[in-house]
């Protein structure tokens, strides 16, 4: 059965993670395999392909939701971090200031995961964890930032950050829908962002999208899409996180980029394609005139192109002027076409 779902634009990064992250659910919550892809239409649609129907599939978001809002979640580990209650599985927090309050916040994490462990954790849930990073301590520039996931987003104004302040806050609000309001979310026939009270200029979207109203069963998803995008940890450097361009000696992304799968695809493939190097060849194939990268470029599309990836989407990366607490977001894709089609994009 293939179903149209999640919905949004092929040009919203949202929309593909949120692609990501309902098709993890619905195999970890129901055991069923999700293949996922968009159509190969003037105007893309996010498409799953799995045996079970739109109810089931909003049921398991559901049962998801409700363990995240649990207590017993690893989203409620909390530690008095720097003179705050903090979550501990945060990946952007304050820096600690002294070796004891580095190794209080590690025996925090260590504590927190074997509880994870000892419960009989979900595949998903280790994958989540490993995927939002970690304050780093191994930097040689002193960076605790540098050990986190690029895709997560969140202003850390007055202190918060992402699990306690937005993660852990859409489980409690999807939590407490009903499973029909949660596929109307999913599907767009309504847009419900209790999270952002859903004022005009909501964040809810943690980054992935522009500021505003963002339905919470729809934003649910698209943060747990973060777990396929697995983050490789360097010793002294920045580590790099998968689908994302960093300029030397820069902190945060310029460019991110995501492939479109034309024919429906596994998690594992997904996994493959976004953490393999072919993927920033291509996408950045149009900015360099060395002719041994245009080579491997080409090599990488046709690597792609081999794994039913019909184009990549591109987005820039915008960075407010607030020095303190600067927001990013995700701003429109553009198209990398790797194949003709027959039909032309908009």
């Amino acid at each position: 059965m293939s179903l149209s779902m999640p919905y949004g634009p092929v040009t919203n990064a949202l929309t593909h993670f949120a692609l990501y992250g309902l098709a993890a659910i619905i195999e970890t919550e129901t055991g069923q395999s999700a293949r996922l892809y968009w159509t190969d239409d003037a105007q893309p649609k996010a498409r799953i392909e799995t045996d079970i129907g739109p109810d089931e599939i909003a049921a398991a978001v559901h049962r998801h939701a409700t363990k995240g809002a649990s207590p017993h979640s690893w989203l409620a580990v909390r530690v008095e971090h720097e003179g705050r209650d903090t979550a501990a599985f945060s990946p952007r927090i304050k820096e600690p200031q002294t070796p004891s309050a580095w190794q209080k916040l590690q025996n925090a994490r260590h504590t927190g995961l074997d509880a994870v462990l000892a419960a009989d954790a979900d595949e998903l849930d280790l994958r989540m964890i490993g995927a939002l990073g970690e304050p780093a301590y191994w930097p040689t520039d002193r960076n605790a930032d540098a050990g986190a996931t690029r895709w997560e987003m969140k202003t850390r104004n007055r202190g918060e950050e992402f699990v306690g302040n937005r993660l852990a806050l859409l489980a409690h609000a999807v939590a407490d829908r009903t499973t029909e309001e949660i596929l109307s979310g999913l599907t767009g026939q309504t847009v419900n962002d209790e999270v952002g009270k859903n004022k005009p200029e909501s964040r809810t979207a943690t980054g992935l999208a522009r500021p505003g109203p963002v339905d919470n069963a729809l934003a649910w998803c698209a943060l747990w899409g973060i777990s396929q995008c697995p983050v490789v940890h360097h010793n002294g450097a920045q580590s790099a996180t998968a689908g994302t361009f960093v300029l030397p000696h820069r902190a945060y992304p310029s460019l991110v980029f995501l492939p479109v799968p034309t024919h429906p695809v596994t998690l594992s493939r997904l996994r493959t394609i976004l953490a393999s190097r072919h993927l920033p060849l291509a996408a950045l194939a149009d900015t360099t005139t060395d002719p041994l990268q245009i080579i491997d470029s080409d090599a990488a599309r046709k690597w792609l192109t081999e794994r039913s990836v019909r184009a990549l989407m591109c987005f820039d990366v915008d960075v407010s002027d607030n020095p303190t607490a600067p927001e990013r977001h995700v701003l429109d894709g553009r198209v990398i076409t790797l194949t003709e089609c027959a039909t032309p994009w908009t």
